[in-house]
């Protein structure tokens, strides 16, 4: 078996060979050391549950076992190397193979749990000898069941907001389902389910809350990515059982897009849970396995944190927010402080918080460590605290142009709605511009506020605020500039380059148009410059391209590579002169380093890859011929 695959045995099946590391799984038998519960479900409903969703259950909890049971490297891969992509190869017995076989059926789970947690699958279906009862999943009741929406119910700001606007704008009834994690969340989202039993009447919420457990050796894994397919199956079987063929999934856009914006969770480190090619795909998977169709929705896709907030707020349901849970760090919350305020989610959430003015419902004391002041020790959370200041920061200046070139992710999201790709693409940029102008307004106040605490040297040297204006470092966090001036060529501003690599030349603003080598020099660096963007490394981690490897992508000689860069600096120099701008420093645009080789200056380039958008007085996108379309990113290899 090949290096990190790993062979999952589910439910006694037999391995076909001897070779690799082998893994057991078992939801039932002798020995199980899988636990699946779901409470308060209807006798009658369940006394005729399908095969198909019995399979959909089992394959799921297998899934989401093996994801947590196979370690990624731990916290120490912060490369995301070799261990972090793992191959799994499956065999799981179930009821209908014929129907898991299936190429559509097969073909849809793979590509979407690859796409999920970034890793290979690989799975086998057997017959499934000895059938369980299904009852040993449920706890049974005899009491109605509720009809109406299925809202899967996190128990945090998203799901509760949701919640609240179904039953606050409509007649109808809500069933939550519920995964319990913890008894710190699962006490957290009764809470709450009480409260809005209490304000909109018992009879129209049912909570159906369900355990999925795995013995304590088998926890390795804190990412789990594939989380979303075993709620997803839990929700759906849900909603069949109540003869309905729509679950709907809340959560703010920015985080269901998933564009990287803070460099510390890129990839699969960021959560796809609710990225709107998973719940494509996860519709077209789960509609072949059940015959009929069957959606997947996240109503709240073009909708921000701050906005989910207000929605809270207009409804009168402030005093429920104080009971909601956001921290990914659940074991270590307490009474006193329920959130540790230094994770991405408690970030996105305060900030969020203090935007739609809602302090007071959840206020300061509520996080261990405070959004602005509170010291914060060096490591990965200064880190991801810090660059969702500067990410917001950054994008907040940018074009429409500059967003679609530097952000190709989007290519992503186009497909999966039924609007144009324009109008798609607009929502898209209209998202991001509200998001981050919240982010940077509450920084600026807050800032602003601690204007003299900052100046007498009252706050911590490593609170956010001081991390951001650069009291540590004597520099600002990210370089925060009119937007005339990023768009200005001068010597004291960003360079913006334009690349047309079909015609094999570049353009920079304001100084004119660089052809013949030297162009094809730009544009071969500039291909290394986007992806490190992309990725948002800091600017002193952008690599640099070897001379000989630079030398041999254009098939030139080493010393004619130098030549041309010597040629390429003089030339910038006098196109800047002709623009009215003082000549450039020689490593402006490129940068050299002994034995590293070649880049583009991280620190004052930027590049639109858009050949035909140029950008009006106006700052908004236009075409230089026919219509305007989509502004359309670097591809990223997705």
């Amino acid at each position: 078996m090949p290096k990190n695959e790993h062979l999952i045995l589910c439910g006694g099946a037999s391995a076909p060979d001897k070779a690799g590391t082998r893994l057991l799984l078992n939801l039932h038998g002798p020995s199980p050391n899988v636990r699946l519960k779901i409470s308060d479900i209807n006798r009658q409903l369940v006394a005729n549950i399908p095969n198909n969703l019995v399979d959909l259950l089992e394959v799921a909890c297998y899934i989401y076992a093996a994801d947590s049971a196979v370690s990624r490297g731990g916290l120490g891969d912060v490369q995301m190397g070799a261990r972090w992509r793992r191959k799994f190869r499956f065999i799981i017995p179930v009821r209908l193979p014929e129907l898991w076989s299936s190429a559509p059926v097969r073909a849809a789970l793979q590509e979407t749990l690859s796409f999920l947690s970034e890793d290979e699958y690989t799975i086998e279906f057997r017959q499934l000898e000895t059938i369980p009862p299904v009852q040993i999943y449920f706890d049974l009741v005899d009491s109605h069941c509720s009809t109406g929406d299925v809202i899967l119910f996190s128990g945090g700001l998203d799901s509760l907001a949701g919640t609240i606007e179904r039953l606050s704008t409509t007649a109808r009834k809500v069933t939550l389902v519920s995964h319990e994690s913890s008894s710190k969340i699962s006490s957290a989202q009764k809470r709450l389910v009480g409260q809005l039993q209490d304000q909109f009447g018992a009879e129209r919420v049912t909570h159906i809350p369900v355990w999925a457990t795995l013995d304590g050796d088998l926890v390795k894994e804190w990412t789990h990515r594939t989380r979303s397919f075993l709620f997803a199956a839990l929700g759906t079987i849900v909603a069949r059982l109540i003869h309905n063929d729509r679950l709907e999934i809340f959560e703010n856009g920015v985080v269901s897009l998933n564009l990287p914006l803070v460099g510390q969770v890129v990839g699969a480190r960021a959560t796809r849970t609710t990225h709107p090619q998973v719940l494509t795909r996860l519709s077209r998977m789960i509609t072949d396995v059940l015959g009929r169709p069957f959606e997947l929705s996240n109503p709240f896709i073009w909708t921000t944190k701050t906005e989910i907030v207000e929605r809270i707020a207009i409804h009168r349901c402030e005093s429920l927010i104080q009971n909601t849970r956001s921290c990914t760090r659940v074991h270590h919350s307490t009474l006193q402080h329920p959130h540790c305020g230094g994770c991405s989610q408690c970030i996105d959430r305060r900030f969020a918080i203090l935007a739609a003015g809602q302090e007071a419902a959840d206020p300061a004391d509520a996080y261990k460590v405070d959004l602005f002041a509170g010291e914060r020790v060096a490591g990965p959370d200064r880190e991801m605290a810090l660059a969702y200041v500067r990410s917001a920061t950054k994008v907040r200046q940018m074009t429409d142009i500059a967003f679609f070139s530097h952000f190709g992710e989007t290519s992503r999201v186009i497909g999966c709605f039924s609007e144009s790709s324009d109008q798609v693409a607009s929502r898209i940029f209209g998202l991001y511009q509200r998001h981050t102008a919240s982010v940077c307004n509450i920084f600026d106040a807050a800032a602003k506020s601690r204007v003299s605490e900052l100046r007498e040297g009252r706050l911590p040297t490593d609170c956010l605020i001081s991390l951001v204006l650069g009291q540590r470092t004597g520099e600002a966090a990210y370089p925060v500039a009119p937007p005339d001036s990023v768009r200005t060529g001068n010597a004291g501003s960003h360079i913006v380059i334009t690349i047309d690599p079909q015609r094999r030349s570049i353009a920079i603003d304001r100084w004119g148009e660089l052809k013949g080598g030297n162009a094809r020099m730009v544009i071969a660096l500039g291909d290394t410059f986007r992806n490190a963007a992309r990725d948002e490394l800091r600017p002193q981690d952008y690599p640099f391209t070897q001379t000989a490897v630079l030398a041999g992508q254009l098939g030139w000689q080493e010393e004619t590579l130098r030549r041309c860069v010597l040629r390429c600096r003089a030339e910038l120099g006098k196109m800047a002169e002709r623009a009215g701008d003082a000549s450039p420093p020689d490593n402006a645009v490129i940068e050299s380093l002994q034995r590293h080789g070649y880049r583009l200056n991280p620190d004052r380039v930027r590049i639109l890859s858009s050949p035909k958008v140029a950008a009006n007085k106006d700052g908004h996108a236009s075409r230089s011929k026919g219509h305007a379309s989509r502004p359309k990113g670097p591809k990223t290899g997705h």
